[in-house]
């Protein structure tokens, strides 16, 4: 098996490099001191494990170490989480912009709140080739209908009964990696409207 980085598969692939961390330019501190004299009588902070709406914020992974921000498809009962995701997403509003004839600026009429446009990156990751990751995503990909998206993140934007439709899928060029496969996901939600016939 081959050895592989991360941080420069990511560079490679999505043109994405991550800042070093902070300590890194300091110097090295002086650990000998044993800290007597110290107690704290109160509780330790735990992770925050949900957000206040109640969207899961940190879950456990199989090794038992939290992770941040898990995103989760659900479709039929069935839930697919996208494995080491990062999301992003864009709102736009539909603006009727009118002239006004010798003055300054012009006349804005909000018309409607357009779809949000969202963008799933993850990482298939496996000690051979992902061969299960990317066939629990090729079926959910070929969900010809609108999905329940669950993430901390999107959830304090979208309504309720929001869902998405998956747009597109792109699978990268791992350029010989073998255990690794990077995918980008697009989505757009899907509000559901109510036809009322008089």
């Amino acid at each position: 098996m081959g050895n592989f980085n991360i941080k420069d598969i990511l560079l490679d692939v999505i043109g994405y490099k991550g800042l070093p961390y902070p300590g890194v330019w300091l110097p090295a501190a002086d650990r000998s001191e044993s800290g007597d004299g110290y107690e704290y009588d109160g509780e330790t902070a735990g992770e925050k494990t949900n957000t206040d709406l109640g969207s899961v914020l940190r879950k456990k992974d199989a090794m038992g170490r939290y992770y941040f921000m898990p995103v989760v498809l659900e479709h039929k009962g069935k839930e697919y989480e996208i494995p080491n995701a990062v999301i992003s997403f864009t709102g736009k509003k539909n603006i009727v912009e009118t002239a006004m004839v010798g003055r300054k600026g012009s006349v804005k009429e909000l018309i409607s709140l357009d779809d949000y446009e969202i963008s799933i990156l993850g990482v298939a990751l496996s000690n051979d080739f992902p061969e299960a990751a990317l066939t629990e995503l090729n079926e959910l990909y070929n969900i010809n209908e609108s999905v329940i998206l669950k993430c901390a993140l999107t959830d304090i934007f979208l309504e309720e009964d929001d869902r998405v439709v998956i747009r597109s899928i792109d699978i990268s060029d791992m350029k010989g990696t073998e255990t690794v496969q990077i995918f980008k996901m697009e989505l757009v939600t899907d509000h559901s409207f109510e036809l009322i016939i008089k």
